[in-house]
């Protein structure tokens, strides 16, 4: 799992960052199939480590649960990247755009295939580190490309291109490679379906600069098969009886609780995720919750903080019993010690603060001027 900890790039301001219009709803040829139809896995499986399921969190850049997964590539010991590797069209396919990302600090670029199979579906594959010449053309000076937006965060700072293709591919064509470039040690694999129900969340309008409230497994739309198979067995996800999600939950909005997402007061933009909060599921234990702590809070480095929830009491509570009922609830952490309180003063609020020292007498609790305050 080396490459979870040198993942520090953030590939887009917005996740699932396709607008509507050319490369969202309506873009695509015709109406969706409601059979799968994805049938080669992008890349080989003897260059796939793991698939980390939807859900990742990795504050300050993912302070929310993730809306892609990630195939974990083979990574030689002692190297500074993964190993170079095939990129294939993991089905008939036609391609939308490109985007190119141009890492300022790290000296790099990498790219995003977006597909359109259809009018309501958007594939996504990003952290590819070459286009393949034949399918795209010379890219090397992004010539015909247009700059769209210059942004920092994670600690970097990105400028992202675009180019228009509109092209066919098919299932297994070589579309360029991954691999290679220090810090990126997983290829992102993202699928937003427009035809899925939005789920439950606190608030909606949160999400309206994005497709995050579209996101689904990618996994999902492989044919039933050998491929398939392989790729569920690579999922890294702790399992539990009756689990109906294989490949992990991005949505966990309980409104009128603590569990779900975050934002701090004050900040009306949702992106970028730097200064929120999320209270959620463990993606890969989810038997586990987690304070995926961006980089605002006053009192706690940014991190996600794991640990195993309790369904009565006021200690290591589960986020969806925390309410508006007047109470504050404490969360012991094994690193950096101390305790993380917390309170709803309201459905839509809640108050956050890290102490060195408390008891675990929850009669001691209270909040100081560090606190920090997040809204829905």
């Amino acid at each position: 799992m080396r490459w979870i900890l040198s993942l520090i790039a953030l590939m887009c301001l917005l996740p699932g960052c396709e607008e509507n219009g050319p490369n969202g709803p309506g873009g695509g040829n015709g109406d969706c199939p409601q059979e799968a139809f994805l049938t080669v896995s992008p890349v080989a499986f003897d260059n796939i480590t793991d698939i980390v399921p939807l859900g990742n969190l990795n504050p300050p850049g993912h302070t929310f649960p993730t809306d892609h997964i990630y195939l974990g590539l083979l990574w030689q010991p002692g190297e500074e990247a993964p190993d170079v590797t095939t990129l294939y069209a993991p089905g008939d396919l036609k391609v939308k755009s490109c985007r190119a990302f141009e890492h300022v600090n790290a000296g790099i670029i990498d790219f995003r295939i977006t597909f359109m199979p259809c009018n309501d579906l958007r594939i996504e594959l990003s952290h590819v580190s070459s286009l393949e010449n034949s399918v795209f053309g010379d890219v090397s000076g992004l010539e015909g490309w247009t700059l769209e937006n210059e942004y920092s965060t994670g600690g970097e700072t990105y400028r992202m291109y675009r180019k228009d293709y509109n092209i066919d591919v098919t299932a297994g064509e070589i579309l360029g490679t991954v691999g290679g470039n220090p810090g990126q040690g997983a290829l992102d694999v993202g699928t937003y379906d427009y035809r899925v129900q939005d789920p439950v969340t606190a608030n909606p309008s949160r999400w309206t600069a994005s497709s995050y409230l579209n996101a689904a497994c990618p996994l999902d739309y492989f044919v039933e098969g050998p491929v398939k198979d392989q790729l569920l067995s690579l999922v890294q996800r702790e399992e539990i009886p009756g689990d109906e999600y294989p490949c992990g939950v991005v949505h966990q909005d309980e409104p009128g609780t603590a569990l779900g997402c975050w934002f701090l007061f004050g900040v009306d933009d949702t992106y970028p995720e730097d200064p929120h909060l999320a209270l959620v599921h463990s993606n890969t234990q989810p038997s586990r919750q987690v304070f995926s702590v961006g980089n605002a809070m006053a009192s706690l480095s940014s991190g996600a903080y794991a640990f195993v929830p309790e369904t009565s009491g006021y200690l290591k509570r589960t986020f969806s019993d925390v309410t508006a009922d007047g109470h504050i609830y404490g969360y012991p952490l094994g690193y950096p010690g101390g305790m993380i309180l917390i309170q709803m003063p309201s459905d839509s609020m809640i108050w956050i603060e890290w102490h060195a020292e408390v008891s675990t007498d929850p009669g001691t609790w209270s909040f100081t001027e560090n606190k920090t305050i997040y809204v829905r």
